[in-house]
This record gives structure tokens, C-alpha cells and sequence, in this order.
């Protein structure tokens, strides 16, 4: 692809977008400079004041957006491995967390104009270690997308990840062309002054002035898909591995070796992305970027498509017309009433001569003022006053309606809103509230799709870049999704008991991943909520076993200056009750050595000997008790057979009868027999 070629292809773009961008660009500078249009030079007022309605819903859209970030997840597909997806999620919040102002300029361009993007480039981690060659990804922001980022005007998705080239247009002073230059080892002698690839696009207003010493070029990237032969191989064992064309020559070998035969072929479409830095007459440079994908990912707010051409509009958009005529009746009313005559009395030639001190700034603090009755030179009487006073200009009586009613238009395009002051005067019903809410949060909804859209894209280039920088062993940042960090290791060679055989484990470049998409609240605003409901629970269970975990986990979530003891101790807590799983390597040796037996001291050892003994004593005593009771009983029952033999009544047999009674039962007896066989 030649330069002329490249030329076409921009030129072709702008064409199909030139309205668009047009419109877009006057958004811009309505939102972001003035909000009066220089063609309005007939309008009937000097002062032109600048009441913004639109900006406060602009910077809640913008805020929202904040505190619901979208997280990207990566799964596993086609032989990737799930603790390498995890990993790459990890990295992927690594690397985007240092990627702030890219984020912010592509959200404040998507919402103010419509168009916002940002690009992913690569760089060396360590840039005074000469040694160290490990390169990472990084976010770079594009300030004012819709006037400088081009893409193919023949893709059809919204992401652009079927686009087959785009175009950054950049500028530079001379000092900033020459420290390029030598970043990217281009002559700067022979291109001291290179003639400019295209102009950005501008719009009318007085802001935008041509500068003579500003050079522009071109950031040119493109794909090349290449189709590659893939054949499949079979071992007796039923193995089958793949074998690209261009490798069959070094793998043959060792395939007959290990008895592979060939079971069939595919065909594989792979993209290679190269990038031109071109200027308006000749190619300065060409070199390879990692990844399959062009690597500007666009970020839209109201996109749309109307016979083939694409449409995007910000806030300012469709809110413009009515919040000129609300800047418009505003200014008009505030002139009036500054610029309008100070009300003064007209009295005849005569009338005040000799008492002007009463009509004069200086007279105002006196009670009354005076007047002549009669004219020296006619003698004829004055009027009793002033014969008239000169009058301000009155303001027309529909200013105030249309006030209203400008204010009105501009809130039914951006959403409404609620006044603090009527909220905490509690004006305001908590049905009118949650109204409110739902139509703002439906208006803020359709930004947050289209980014959650870029994002996934966005997820899907860093997975691909990723997977030719990282292709040796290496240690990498895992960011989890509570913010903490841990480190990990990828593409790192293991010995396989199992197979015998080393293989490697967390190859971010076996497989493939998919990218998922999730908008929603960001971890601090989750902890904050939770923390606002786990007090709230505290409060209905406290003195509770439940309670007791209720303030340890809310202690867990406290955040601020000499808290992290409590967060500890709480944290140690709930795992030594098993509640929560350790993480850490300390966490899980405090958990092992709760759980073993402690082994006692002397003291300790004494005082068991000593329980022992106590036990052992008064199991004697219990013994002793139990054999005399045993004894007593055994007394007691031969007692009641005797008595039974005797002729003891039944109802005394179940009484305690002594030995004594006994005897004197038996004696009775005895007494009572011979006198018996005497009288037969």
C-alpha cells in the first residue's frame, strides 16, 4: 500500500463522515469554549452571558460512567487453560489501571461530540536496564478523536474490529517532529520541514487559527490477512496435532518418528497489523505491531446509521437550540436591567432654581425636598411636582415563560433533575425520586453500553498483543478485583509426573479467550454499600453470635489512616473460624498451627497431674460410697424376707425393719407356739 493509495483512502473516509465530524467539532467547541455562534452578529444585545443547563447533566453522565467501570473477564476457549484466563484478567486490570486520562479523554469526547478513542501500544518495562528486554502494553489517550481518528469507511461494526486500516492524524511543533524523529529513527535532517499529510478537521469558530510552525503526519495502520495451510496428524494412540505449511519441512521428521500419519487439513485466515508514519509526499517508516487487531479502539455515544453513512451525536447535540435561546433571553433580560436609564423627575425652567441641593446626590439625605410655587418671571404657579419621570424599559411579560420553558427543552433532551434543596426539605416524594432516577439512569445507559462495547473490543486486542509479547517465561502483575496485587508466573516449563514430560502452564498463547463485558459498580462503591448495609444489620443483632460476624466482616471493609489492624485482626478472626479461606501464605501457617495440638508446659503439666489426682480421689470416694450403699440394700432385703417370714404385715414390708425388731418378732413367735399345742 503506497502513499497515494493511503491519500485515497482518508480522503474517502472524511467524505462519507465530513457532516458528521462537522457537526461534531462545533459540539466541541459549544460545550467545551463558547456557547455563542459568531453568525449571530444581529443579535440585539451586548452582553452575552453564558448560562449552561446542559453541563450539569453532562458531568452526572460523566461521573456515572466513572463509578461503574466496565470489568472484562477473559474465558477460556479452544485448549486455553482457566487459571491462565484468570491470570490475563488480571493483567488486563494491571494495565488498565494505569490507564486514567486515556479513559477520561475518550469518555468526555464520547459524551460532549460523540466520538472518543484511544489506542494501545506497547513499551519496555524497565527503560535504564539495558538488559531487560520485556515490553508491556500500555493505553495512550487521543485527544479530539472525531477531528483526527479515520477509519475504514467500509466496516460495518460499531467496535471497527472488521476495519482494515485507520489513520491518526498528529501534530507537532518543530521541537516535538524532531524528538519524534529520533524516538522512532527517522533522518531528521532530510524531514526538517515535512510537507503536511492533511489538515484536521476544523470548524468556523474564531477559536481554531492555522499555526505556521505545526507539522502533521500520519499514523497509518493497517491489516494483511494471509490464508495459511494447516494439516492435521494422527499417532496410533489417537493424538492428533497441527502442523502449519510453512513448519511441515523441521516436523516431518520427527512425526514419522512417533509414527504421526496425516488425517486431513484446514485452512486458517491470519492478520498481520503494520503501521506507516507518512507524510503529505513520501513514507518516513514501516514497522510490525503486535497483536491481530488495528489498535485504536473508538468509543461512541449516540451512533447511528442513515443510508450508509455513519451518525454520532453527543449531549450537546440535540440540548444545542434551546440553551442558545436560554443564553439569549437571560442576557437580553440581565442588559436590560443594567443598562437601562436611572428613573429621573423633568421639572420647567425655574421650577427647582435655588433648591438643586435637594434634587442632587447629595441632597438624598435630607427628609423632603422643595420646589418654587411661582415663576420669578411670570408669576405664574408651578405644577405641585415633577411633570413626568423617564422610565426604564419594560421586559417583555413572556420572558420569564419562555425562561422556563428554554429551561424545560434542554431538560427534557438531557434528563431531569432534582433540586437539593426541595430534597432535603423533603418536598420531594420518594416516587418522584425514583422517577427521576430510572429516566437518568436511562439516559446515562446508553453511553454506558456503547463503552462497555469498546471495552469488550478493547479486551480483545489486549488479549491478541498480548500473546506475542509474552511468549517467554516471566513474572507478571495480577490486579484482583478488590484492588490487591499478586504476583504470577506464565509460560513457565513444568516436569509432568503424570506424563513424564515437561509442560508448560499459564501459555497465554495456547487457545483462544473470550472477552465478557460486565458494566457496573466499581469496588469502592460496592465496599461502601456494603459497609452501609452490614451497619444497618449490626444495629438489629448486635449482642448475637450473628452480630459478632456481622462487625467482624464490617471491620474487614474499614478503609482510612491506622485501620489496617483492625482489618487484620478481623480478617484472622473470620479464618480461624473458618468462615472465610486464606489467601495468603502467613494466613494459611496461622490457620496449620491453630489447628495442631499445643504441647504443654511444666505448669500446665503439673496442674493436670494434680486434676488427675483430684479425679482420681474422688472416684475412689464415689466407689466407697456405691459399695456401702450396695451393702445397705442387700441388709435391707433380707430384712423384708424375714419379715415376710414372720408374718409381718404387707403394708410394713416395704418400711426399713431393724435387726432388732426382728429378734423380737422371732421371740414372740416362739412364746406363742407351745401355748397353742397346749390347749389342743
Amino acid at each position: 500500500m503506497d502513499l497515494e493509495q493511503i491519500q485515497e483512502l482518508v480522503v474517502d473516509a472524511e467524505s462519507s463522515t465530513s457532516e458528521t465530524r462537522e457537526e461534531a467539532s462545533n459540539m466541541l467547541v459549544f460545550g467545551r469554549i463558547t456557547q455563542w455562534d459568531d453568525e449571530l452578529d444581529d443579535v440585539a444585545t451586548q452582553f452575552r452571558g453564558t448560562f449552561d443547563l446542559i453541563k450539569p447533566q453532562r458531568n452526572r453522565i460523566i461521573s456515572e460512567l466513572w463509578a461503574n467501570p466496565v470489568d472484562i473477564t477473559f474465558k477460556p476457549k479452544d485448549g486455553a487453560e482457566p487459571e491462565t484466563a484468570e491470570i490475563l484478567t488480571g493483567m488486563y486490570r494491571t494495565d488498565m489501571m494505569k490507564a486514567e486520562e486515556a479513559m477520561e479523554t475518550a469518555q468526555q469526547d464520547q459524551v460532549d461530540c460523540g466520538f472518543g478513542a484511544f489506542r494501545f501500544v506497547t513499551e519496555y518495562e524497565s527503560k535504564e536496564d539495558d538488559l531487560n528486554n520485556y515490553q508491556r502494553v500500555c493505553v495512550e489517550p487521543i485527544a479530539e478523536a472525531n477531528n483526527v481518528v479515520y477509519f475504514d469507511s467500509n466496516a460495518k461494526k460499531k467496535d471497527k474490529s472488521d476495519a482494515k486500516w485507520c489513520c491518526i492524524l498528529t501534530t507537532f511543533t518543530k521541537t516535538g517532529w524532531e524528538d519524534f524523529c529520533k524516538e522512532n529513527g527517522i533522518n531528521y535532517e532530510d524531514n526538517k520541514e515535512p510537507a503536511t499529510f492533511k489538515t484536521p478537521n476544523r470548524t468556523n469558530s474564531y477559536f481554531w487559527r492555522s499555526k505556521q510552525d505545526e507539522i502533521k503526519i500520519g499514523e497509518f495502520y493497517y491489516r494483511e490477512k494471509k490464508r495459511e495451510r494447516v494439516l492435521i496428524f494422527e499417532d496410533p494412540l489417537g493424538q492428533v496435532k497441527s502442523v502449519y505449511q510453512k513448519d511441515i519441512k523441521e516436523a516431518l521428521d520427527e512425526l514419522d518418528e512417533l509414527g504421526f500419519v496425516k488425517v486431513g487439513e484446514k485452512y486458517k485466515d491470519k492478520c498481520t497489523v503494520y503501521k506507516k508514519i507518512v507524510t503529505g509526499e513520501k513514507e518516513l517508516k514501516k514497522q510490525r505491531i503486535a497483536g491481530e487487531y488495528i489498535p485504536v479502539i473508538p468509543v461512541y455515544g449516540d451512533h447511528s446509521r442513515v443510508e450508509g453513512r455513519e451518525i454520532w451525536r453527543g449531549i450537546y447535540h440535540d440540548a444545542q437550540d434551546p440553551q442558545r435561546l436560554h443564553n439569549f433571553i437571560m442576557s437580553y433580560t440581565a442588559s436590560a436591567y443594567v443598562k437601562s436609564p436611572v428613573e429621573k423627575p423633568t421639572f420647567y425652567d425655574g421650577q427647582i432654581q435655588g433648591k438643586e441641593i435637594y434634587w442632587t446626590q447629595a441632597g438624598d439625605h435630607l427628609p423632603y425636598r422643595l420646589v418654587n410655587e411661582v415663576s420669578p418671571i411670570t408669576n405664574a404657579p408651578y405644577p405641585a411636582g415633577p411633570i413626568e419621570y423617564s422610565k426604564p424599559p419594560q421586559i417583555p411579560q413572556g420572558a420569564a415563560a419562555l425562561i422556563e420553558m428554554t429551561r424545560r427543552a434542554v431538560t427534557d433532551v438531557t434528563g431531569s433533575t432534582l433540586d437539593t434543596e426541595q430534597m432535603l426539605s423533603g418536598q420531594v416524594t420518594e416516587g418522584q425520586i425514583g422517577e427521576v432516577k430510572k429516566s437518568q439512569n436511562m439516559e446515562t445507559f446508553l453511553y454506558q453500553n456503547n463503552f462497555a462495547l469498546a471495552m469488550k473490543h478493547a479486551g480483545c486486542v489486549y488479549a491478541s498483543i498480548a500473546a506475542e509479547i509474552y511468549d517467554i517465561p516471566r513474572e507478571v502483575t495480577v490486579t484482583n478485583p478488590d484492588g490487591t496485587e499478586t504476583e504470577a508466573m506464565i509460560m513457565e516449563s513444568v516436569f509432568d509426573d503424570e506424563s513424564g514430560e515437561m509442560i508448560m502452564i499459564n501459555d497465554i498463547t495456547k487457545g483462544r479467550f473470550e472477552v465478557y463485558a460486565d458494566p457496573g459498580p466499581s469496588f469502592q462503591s460496592q465496599k461502601e454499600q456494603a459497609r452501609a448495609e452490614l451497619e444497618r444489620l449490626y444495629g438489629v443483632t448486635v449482642g448475637t453470635p450473628e452480630g459478632n460476624l456481622i462487625l467482624l466482616s464490617y471491620l474487614m471493609l474499614l478503609e482510612g489512616p491506622k485501620t489496617d489492624h483492625l482489618r487484620d485482626w478481623a480478617r484472622n478472626q473470620l479464618i480461624l473460624q473458618g468462615l472465610i479461606e486464606p489467601d495468603t501464605d502467613e494466613e494459611k501457617a496461622m490457620l496449620q498451627q491453630a489447628n495442631q495440638p499445643k504441647e504443654p508446659d511444666a505448669a500446665t503439666l503439673m496442674g493436670m497431674a494434680e486434676m488427675l489426682k483430684a479425679q482420681s480421689n474422688a472416684k475412689n470416694d464415689a466407689d466407697s460410697n456405691q459399695i456401702d450403699a450396695y451393702n445397705a440394700e442387700t441388709k435391707r432385703m433380707e430384712a423384708i424376707s424375714k419379715a415376710q417370714k414372720l408374718g409381718v404385715e404387707s403394708s410394713k414390708i416395704g418400711k426399713e425393719i431393724t435387726g432388732t425388731e426382728l429378734d423380737n418378732l422371732q421371740k414372740l413367735q416362739q412364746a406363742a407356739t407351745p401355748v397353742t399345742m397346749r390347749v389342743h
